[in-house]
């Protein structure tokens, strides 16, 4: 089995990447700005490649991946927090949101989708947030983008129902790693408090939800949304 990771070098995509490494997968990992040298240590001895490009610069993906074929699983974990009130939001910062969470995630999605189609158990799995389904307030952009995001996996699972290809997103809550970093100590000692569990969302919670949906079993989860959040539904 194949797998390629859009955002692999991240807390999430590197939780998943290991996950999808010890479940038995060839694993192709998209990163941006990482160490690769950091990388090739992290995952030593495992079947995994890496493909530099900024998403941001709207790559050609024809050229990009022509040597990679026949993948089983696509997984978008690429993101970047965009926080501050709107009218302080910079056109390119909407713009920069807008084409790492929707249009690059649709772009790469369309370049495998015959390969995915091709094989017995394909799937897409789409990183979203919970602020895509209850949107946040000083996150407005960034929830709408996210909200994109769910708006497409559950149209493509529809368009997709009858191939072998599953289409799914997850939407975790406040994840520990480089999304909590947009706010301070205080800040985020604060929304902890608020949480149900009163705790972060370990990355690897995210990895094993990602296990599931490309589980052979998991045949008829489409469209679905899977909640990594703790109970936290605002």
């Amino acid at each position: 089995m194949k797998a390629v990771v859009i955002g692999g070098s991240g807390t999430i995509g590197k939780a998943i990447v290991q996950r999808l490494l010890d479940d038995g997968y060839e694993v192709i990992v998209q990163y941006h700005r990482a160490e690769v040298s950091t990388l090739i240590r992290q995952f030593k001895g495992y079947p995994v490649q890496f493909v530099q490009c900024d998403l941001t610069a709207s790559p050609q993906y024809e050229e990009l991946f022509q040597s990679i074929q026949n993948i089983d699983c696509l997984i978008y974990a690429s993101g970047t927090a965009l926080y501050g009130q709107l009218q302080d939001t910079s056109d390119e910062e909407i713009d920069r949101c807008y084409r790492i969470h929707v249009r690059e995630c649709i772009r790469v999605i369309r370049y495998f989708v015959d390969q995915l189609r091709m094989s017995e158990q394909g799937r897409i799995i789409v990183i979203s947030s919970i602020w895509g389904e209850t949107g946040a307030s000083l996150e407005t952009v960034y929830s709408s983008m996210k909200s994109a995001q769910l708006g497409f996996v559950k149209a493509l699972s529809q368009e997709l129902a009858m191939t072998s290809v599953t289409v799914n997103a997850i939407s975790p809550g406040i994840v520990s790693g480089n999304m909590s970093t947009v706010w301070s100590d205080e800040e985020l000692s604060a929304i902890v408090n608020e949480l149900p569990q009163q705790r972060l969302i370990d990355p690897h919670e995210i990895a094993h939800t990602c296990a599931y949906l490309c589980h052979p079993m998991a045949k008829s989860v489409t469209g679905t949304v899977q909640k990594v959040n703790g109970a936290w539904y605002l």
